[in-house]
């Protein structure tokens, strides 16, 4: 489709849970930002890719990504590519996006550190279908996210003390809708059955279209 604008938005997916660290997942978020908001799939240079995330360590991030690659969260398909200065391979990544969740471009801008940002997307991934609230307790999150106890227990309390997340006997709950996007699960499943032709996930980030089964 053309004429669209780039959306506010990127979709990630849930299997990154349990499989990456916080730093990974960051990581993992910035590419997302670094790709295209319809086909979830990005050129970006590693060079570039290193900057946006924030680090001077090259290698570091190239090897991130080859992790991504091997645990199936993103394929890497290389294309030679001739310069001025000669040939090199430029690589292309496409994003998994099965069982996603939205999360704002909002959180790349936010004054935290990379760790307490992976681990907002991370607990995202784990908040019940369609909505911003986790359910696990601090024991089962650890085991979920496969992230020490303590280090749970350290980003929660950072996360609560930096107004991100509020915890109740009902579960940990995610406060910034404009960073954590909440959709209807029930409307994804309408506009896919029905209307996959005509409505955008932009329609429904934005509540463009009502659930009739609230």
């Amino acid at each position: 489709m053309t004429g669209k604008e780039d959306l506010s938005y990127r979709k990630i997916t849930e299997n990154i849970a349990g499989k990456l660290d916080l730093l990974e997942a960051y990581l993992f978020y910035c590419l997302a930002l670094c790709s295209d908001c319809y086909t979830m799939v990005s050129n970006v240079k590693q060079e570039a890719l290193t900057e946006f995330y924030g680090i001077k360590k090259e290698e570091q991030i190239r090897q991130w990504l080859h992790k991504f690659e091997n645990l199936n969260l993103i394929q890497i398909d290389k294309h030679p590519i001739k310069g001025k200065y000669g040939s090199f391979d430029r690589c292309k990544y496409t994003l998994n996006t099965e069982h996603y969740v939205l999360i704002s471009k909002k959180l790349y801008s936010e004054p935290i550190s990379r760790q307490l940002k992976g681990f907002l997307v991370l607990l995202k991934c784990k908040c019940l279908n369609a909505t911003n609230t986790c359910q696990y307790t601090q024991s089962e999150l650890a085991k979920e996210l496969n992230i020490s106890p303590s280090s749970i227990s350290r980003y929660l309390k950072q996360a609560e003390d930096c107004g991100y997340i509020k915890r109740n006997d009902k579960g940990i709950h995610l406060k910034d809708r404009k960073i954590f996007i909440i959709t209807s699960e029930s409307t994804f499943a309408f506009v896919k059955n029905v209307y996959s032709n005509i409505l955008t996930d932009e329609d429904i980030a934005e509540r463009k279209i009502h659930n009739y089964n609230e």
